[in-house]
Formats: C-alpha cells, structure tokens, sequence
C-alpha cells in the first residue's frame, strides 16, 4: 500500500529520526516553520547527535537518518512540513 500523506508516513519513523525532528521543533529561535530539508540540513552539520536513549550515534547511524529523510523529501518534497511526519501516537507517551 502507497504511503499517501505525511500522516500516513509517521507510523514508519524511525524513533531517532522523530526524535531529531522533536529536538529541532523545540528550538525557540526558530522563526520560520520547520521542513525536512532544514531536519537535512541539521544531520549533515556534523555535530554530536544522541538517540532518544541517550547513545551516541555513530557516522553510519547518522548515514542511516539521511537516507531515510532523504526518501521522505523525494516523496512529499523539501518544504514539506517536517512536524507533519512525527508520530503523534508516540509524543505524549515518550
């Protein structure tokens, strides 16, 4: 079955790349809405990035989310709101 909107498309998340999207959403100096080209943009900094269970992710993992969000953008497109893909079953439960 096609993945036919965001919504549709949080279920296959991957709890690293939600959480990446969670941690980017909370930023307060953000003024502008956040996309998944600007989620892209973070993982390619190069920065220290930790899982949702506090692991240091490794280059690979790193990789692992690009390629992900990089299926997500060919898909629905770089402006596409980066908030419409989290999993809101999972945000109040952790």
């Amino acid at each position: 079955m096609a993945i036919r909107s965001p919504m549709d498309a949080a279920g296959s998340l991957s709890v690293e790349l939600s959480a990446t999207i969670r941690r980017l959403a909370g930023d307060t100096r953000r003024q502008s809405p956040l996309t998944l080209e600007d989620v892209r943009g973070d993982l390619q900094q190069g920065g220290l990035e930790w899982s949702r269970n506090g692991e240091l992710l490794y280059p690979q993992d790193r990789t692992s989310l690009l390629i992900e969000l990089d299926g997500l953008i060919a898909q629905y497109g770089g402006s596409a709101s980066a908030l419409d893909f989290l999993n809101r079953r999972n945000e109040s439960g952790g």
